[in-house]
This record gives C-alpha cells, sequence and structure tokens, in this order.
C-alpha cells in the first residue's frame, strides 16, 4: 500500500478516532454501525497498524515485505 503522506496521514487519524470510538462507545450503536466501525478498524488496523503513532513524514521509509 504506497500512497502519498497526506492520504496516509488521514488514514492514520482515522485509525485513532476509530481506535478511541471503539472503547467505550461501540456497545451503544446500532449493530449494523457497530459491524461497520468494526469491519473498517480491522482493515485500517491489518494496513496501518505498524505505524499507527507515526506523526510526521519519515526520512526514509525501508520495506521488508511486501
Amino acid at each position: 500500500m504506497l500512497t502519498n503522506w497526506y492520504t496516509t496521514e488521514t488514514r492514520l487519524h482515522k485509525l485513532r478516532d476509530l481506535t478511541e470510538k471503539k472503547m467505550g462507545r461501540l456497545n451503544y450503536l446500532p449493530k449494523r454501525d457497530a459491524a461497520m466501525m468494526k469491519r473498517q478498524l480491522s482493515h485500517l488496523e491489518t494496513y496501518l497498524g505498524d505505524i499507527k503513532y507515526v506523526v510526521g513524514l519519515p526520512d526514509i521509509v525501508i520495506i521488508i515485505y511486501q
């Protein structure tokens, strides 16, 4: 998943927001909305989980596996 930094940064913000919302609000959502949120969180966690806490543009990126 190679893309520009702006797109990656917005997806990272979305991942952090969903993680925070999942902590307390997931039980109060309708079943359909909760399932959609879990699916989206799982997808983002799969692709961006390793770089979740990157706050700025990295100087170098080394791709080990693809």
